[in-house]
């Protein structure tokens, strides 16, 4: 009896199953791989840590020599500012043209000879008497004489400069070819282009200077034709009316006539 029951015991095992059975070789083989993974991933990660120090330590080293060389990016400021100054950028030359019309004597260019080119007109008439002229009449001449006699002034003052501003830019081509390091090429570059930007900014003050004669003598001419218009056209009224009051007064005018004789 204590056979059966031993066997009816274990029946359903051994029908339905079966127990799990553990690879002990394949599990083995398995963590190998594992941590060979992540040794290759621990490898991975210290190269890449490397590689960031190193890119750190560039960036330092660069820091390091442009805090002793000069950053190139603040060349260009600092030329500027304590190589030229802000009066060597805003130079004016000359008198401006508000000044020149409060000083001008209007009647002045009558007796003017631009250093013997032009005779002095004559204000003294017949008896020997001064001929008193309207001052208006010859303000615009004296207006456009003041302005050339400023545009020799400005032509005097900017070829001066300018001299100064090509010996400028001599040096410092010079200095540019022996320059050692790239902050210092930047900043001579940076003087250069601001040099450069000066000499074009003298030859364009004397360029305006030269303007400014030339639109006072149109704006003179014209106006002489505009008067010379109005004058004429002044003159046709006038004559109108003459005429018309000629015609009035004939009307007014009464022949005798003779009488008969006896």
């Amino acid at each position: 009896m204590k056979t059966y029951l031993y066997i009816l015991f274990f029946l359903p095992v051994a029908a339905f199953g079966q127990y799990p059975v553990f690879d002990a070789s394949n599990y083995a083989a398995s963590q190998v791989a594992h941590s060979q993974d992540i040794a290759k991933w621990v490898e991975s990660i210290g190269k890449l840590k490397t590689q960031i120090d190193q890119l750190n330590q560039q960036i330092n080293i660069q820091s390091d020599i442009r805090k002793w060389e000069g950053n190139p990016v603040e060349a260009g400021a600092k030329i500027l500012l304590g190589g030229m100054g802000r009066q060597d950028l805003v130079q004016e030359y000359g008198q401006a043209k508000i000044n020149i019309l409060g000083l001008v004597d209007s009647l002045g260019s009558l007796n003017h000879t631009v250093q013997g080119n032009y005779r002095t007109i004559s204000s003294v008439d017949l008896n020997g008497n001064a001929f008193g002229r309207d001052p208006i009449t010859y303000r615009r001449y004296s207006v456009l004489e003041a302005l050339q006699a400023n545009t020799d002034q400005v032509t005097d003052e900017t070829k001066t400069r300018e001299v100064a501003l090509q010996n400028d830019v001599a040096d410092t081509l010079v200095q540019l070819k022996s320059a050692s390091t790239e902050a210092e090429a930047q900043k001579l570059t940076a003087k250069l282009t601001a040099l450069n930007g000066q000499l074009g900014q003298v030859d364009a003050a004397r360029r305006r200077q030269v303007d400014e004669v030339t639109l006072q003598k149109t704006a003179n001419d014209s106006r002489k034709e505009e008067e010379v218009q109005a004058a004429a056209e002044l003159e046709m009224h006038d004559d109108y009316l003459a005429n018309q009051r000629v015609s009035a007064y004939m009307k007014t005018v009464k022949v005798r006539t003779k009488p008969p004789a006896n």
